[in-house]
């Protein structure tokens, strides 16, 4: 049994470091990485890491070769489907700031259209794909060219097949995708509001009731009234500050252990190792056939194993990846 991840918006992910970057200058690297990536991919390496049976679908492109390349020397179960266009390079710039640690600035590439040809063999190829199938995870954003509604096309199929799904995705993508009865939605608490309360909370990210280090009565109970209108369990990360487990009109709100700024090098790719950490830790349990029932305690304890991978992340330069050491401590 395997669990599917699906990327619909691959590519290469450079991570580039630097002292300090001044533009408008000539600036010289210290250390370039270069690995394939993509929210769904992130996922399938930290689970693979983690020991649990993982592949990845998404795209190919013009210069597949390169990612498909890199994918074989790390061992990382990759299946492009042909499709033309290129696939897309992101790059994150890591500074060493000294003593307040690094400041990581991100420059993503918009994805190239898909072919009609690649959506029906992407679905041709899950349908074959969910009978050996332990859950469907369906991370990250929608390249041009899938149908709207598709991530909820893939959820329905393997919710309509006892296979559980996690979604990590926002805005119309998600709405549509929710309504398939995922188990599990985990996203972070700015993409939440995004989707669901942009008309009652227009703040960003890291400012209004978004920043606060304790969530607000009024958030609270906008967060808890979305919730009952769906038949899934929310978790909403915070970055650094506390985690909400919330489901039908429940909320919990779980600690996460302080990191010293010095500690964290790149955060990028973290919500996805918190993914993987979450699902390997459930995969543990009964969970594949008891997941619409899931007992809150359980989640709990996903979560605390997902926060310690998704801190490990954060101590790499590189996204996806866990510390060599993280296993040893993990178990």
């Amino acid at each position: 049994m395997s669990v599917i991840c699906i990327c619909l918006s691959p590519g290469l992910q450079h991570t580039v470091s630097i002292d300090t970057l001044i533009p408008g200058e000539v600036n010289r690297l210290s250390e370039v990485t270069v690995d394939v990536a993509g929210k769904g991919v992130n996922v399938c390496r930290a689970l693979q890491r983690l020991g649990v049976g993982a592949l990845c679908l998404a795209q190919g492109g013009s210069n597949a070769d390169e990612p498909a390349a890199l994918a074989r020397l790390e061992g990382l179960d990759l299946r492009l489907i042909p499709s033309s266009g290129r696939l897309r390079t992101c790059t994150s710039i890591v500074e060493a700031t000294g003593a307040s640690g690094h400041r990581v600035t991100e420059l993503v590439e918009p994805s190239s259209t898909v072919d009609k040809s690649c959506v029906i063999a992407m679905t041709k190829t899950v349908e074959d794909l969910l009978p050996s199938a332990s859950a469907l995870v369906v991370a990250g954003s929608r390249a041009p060219g899938y149908p709207a509604g598709y991530p909820a096309r893939l959820a329905r199929m393997a919710t309509e097949s006892g296979v559980p799904v996690i979604l990590d995705m926002q805005g119309p993508d998600l709405r549509d995708a929710v309504i398939a009865r995922p188990a599990v939605v985990k996203i972070n608490l700015a993409e939440f509001v995004a989707t669901f309360l942009a008309d009652r909370f227009k703040v960003r990210e890291h400012s209004g009731a978004l920043a606060e280090t304790d969530v607000s009565p009024d958030l609270t109970k906008a967060i808890t009234e979305v919730s009952r209108d769906f038949v899934t369990s929310f978790v909403l990360t915070r970055g650094a500050k506390s985690t909400l487990l919330i489901r039908d009109g429940s909320m919990r709100v779980l600690p996460v252990p302080p990191l010293t700024a010095g500690e964290v090098i790149n955060p990028i790719g973290s919500g996805d190792t918190f993914l993987a950490g979450m699902l390997a830790q459930l995969l543990k349990t009964d969970w594949p056939s008891t997941w619409e029932s899931t007992p809150m305690e359980a989640l709990e304890k996903a979560i605390e194993f997902a926060t310690a991978c998704a801190q490990s992340n954060a101590r790499t330069a590189r996204p996806g990846f866990l510390e060599g050491s993280f296993k040893a401590y993990s178990d």
